[in-house]
């Protein structure tokens, strides 16, 4: 279900699924993708989900990681909300029963999901086996990126589900429903679980004046999204689990200060933002502070504890996260050193220029590659002619110019794109000018580079007074290259996440 901004038409696709044969001499069968109920109105939630957290474009702001995940898990749950409210499915005793494309996989082949959605943590039923890396029973926060191994949105989004499911049972169907719906319109951009937790604990105070807010924390508490979980925002692929409950009234607090500074050039950070991941979603209470003229910050009235995800970011700065512990009797002092990233769009980096089509509607379009994010990026097409992919490129104009130190690329996959359509062979190029270029650095990258960022070795004399930036695409990583086509999604498309450049303002 691709859902662009408002005003322009989603557009719905349903598939077959090709099942192995029953048994021995038996033909392969499909399953009509569009037949079951589940996996529609899974797909149309998509369409309500991509609507309501949005930014003040319209633009859904569901990245691919944990926001993305919990756009699948949303799917999962309404769909079972509603089979289950209107009588169409059973949620008895039995742990297990609730899993997504039961009709597709003929009875259940875990095809499609791990498990249902009503796995209890620690539940020993057969229909409950974890996956092969996490063990049986239902999941928790610390087990997201490890379903699969990697982070994965339809995966890790049973995470999510399980602790909607566990959520639903607290307070009900029609309390369930409407929390978790005005969570999305409350919800901050990208947001983490912990966010959405947040905001559906807000959502509480709004719509039932906070009357099911112990029940909703002992939802979240049991999944792991404890008062002491840590996720510094959606593209977190390292949140920290905890089963805490929030602490009783009246709970010794203590304070937090420090400055915030650029790591370069040591210069005070005046606007930088300090926050306590999983406590910092934009809500009254939160732990965060801006810094002041000389790049000071105080944070008060935070629970003694040790949080695991403790952040400071800044306009075109990266995000650097600490673990930090706060003592109730003596003020806590943590600085933060923050790299530039020139190339951010919320630093002043823009894209001038570029080649294909622009996929900005549905929020991967150029911009994307320099909005310092890991979970959305640039998406075009391979447009492979005579079994060679047609090159796209994507040109950046830095703020100044600047003597670069670095440049790193995440060549990931992104927009829902299979792993084949990350980055392959590449070319960097540099420019003092806009208009004539000298290559940086050329090569190849492969699976070992994918979800993080990758330091370019660059040539010699391509480094200093740089004004812009190109970085050509010139071929997906599919395995076995074009005569493997078709069946791989870099045999239509070819992605880049994000590109980043750090260094020193040039004289």
């Amino acid at each position: 279900m691709a859902t662009p901004v408002d005003g322009i038409p989603p557009r719905m696709q349903m598939f077959l699924f090709h099942q192995p044969p029953l048994a021995s001499g038996d033909p392969f069968l499909p399953s009509n993708g569009g037949d079951p109920a589940d996996i529609i109105y899974h797909e149309y939630l998509h369409g309500v989900s991509n609507r309501l957290v949005v930014d003040a474009l319209g633009n859904s702001t569901l990245g691919a990681l944990q926001a993305g995940a919990m756009g699948e898990a949303w799917g999962d749950w309404y769909a079972y909300d509603q089979l289950v409210a209107e009588g169409l499915e059973r949620d008895t005793a039995t742990d297990g029963e609730l899993i997504i494309g039961k009709y597709v996989e003929f009875g259940g082949q875990g095809l499609i999901r791990f498990e249902g959605l009503d796995c209890p943590v620690g539940s020993t039923a057969p229909a409950c086996p974890g996956s092969p890396l996490t063990g049986p029973g239902g999941f928790t926060y610390g087990d997201y990126g490890n379903l699969l191994g990697v982070p994965e949105v339809h995966a890790d989004g049973e995470i999510w589900a399980q602790t909607l499911w566990d959520l639903r049972k607290r307070v009900g169907h029609r309390l369930a429903v409407s929390l978790v719906t005005r969570a999305m319109e409350l919800s901050p951009n990208n947001p983490s679980f912990l966010d959405m937790r947040n905001s559906i604990l807000q959502a509480d105070q709004v719509v039932n004046g906070g009357k099911a807010h112990q029940k909703l924390w002992s939802a979240f508490a049991g999944r792991g999204m404890g008062y002491f979980a840590g996720s510094v925002d959606g593209d977190d692929i390292n949140p920290a689990e905890d089963f805490s409950l929030p602490p009783l009234p009246g709970t010794p607090t203590g304070v937090m200060t420090g400055t915030v500074t650029d790591a370069h050039t040591g210069v005070p950070l005046e606007g930088a933002l300090v926050g306590f991941g999983g406590h910092a979603s934009g809500f009254p209470g939160d732990l965060a502070a801006l810094t002041d003229a000389d790049g000071h910050y105080t944070i008060t009235g935070i629970v003694a504890g040790t949080y695991p995800r403790v952040f400071g970011r800044g306009p075109g700065y990266d995000t650097l996260p600490k673990i930090v512990s706060v003592s109730s009797s003596v003020p806590t002092t943590v600085d933060f050193a923050l790299r530039r990233d020139w190339a951010g769009s919320a630093g002043g980096g823009d894209v001038i220029d570029f080649n294909g089509p622009d996929f900005s509607s549905f929020g991967c379009g150029p911009p994307a590659i320099i909005d310092q994010s890991l979970g959305i990026g640039w998406n075009t097409k391979s447009d492979f002619v005579g079994g060679v992919a047609t090159p796209k490129f994507v040109v950046i104009r830095l703020p100044v110019p600047v003597n670069v130190s670095e440049i790193a690329v995440d060549p990931t996959a992104n927009c829902g794109d299979g792993g084949s359509a990350s980055t392959g062979d590449f070319l960097l190029e540099t420019s003092t000018d806009g208009v004539t270029y000298q290559t940086a650095a050329t090569g190849t990258f492969g699976v070992a580079n994918r979800g993080h960022l990758n330091s370019i070795p660059l040539n010699p004399g391509t480094t200093d007074n740089v004004q812009c930036v190109r970085w050509t695409e010139l071929s997906p990583q599919i395995p076995g290259g074009f005569p493997s086509c078709p069946g791989f999604a870099g045999c239509t498309l070819m992605d880049t996440t994000e590109l980043e450049v750090y260094g020193l303002a040039a004289e």
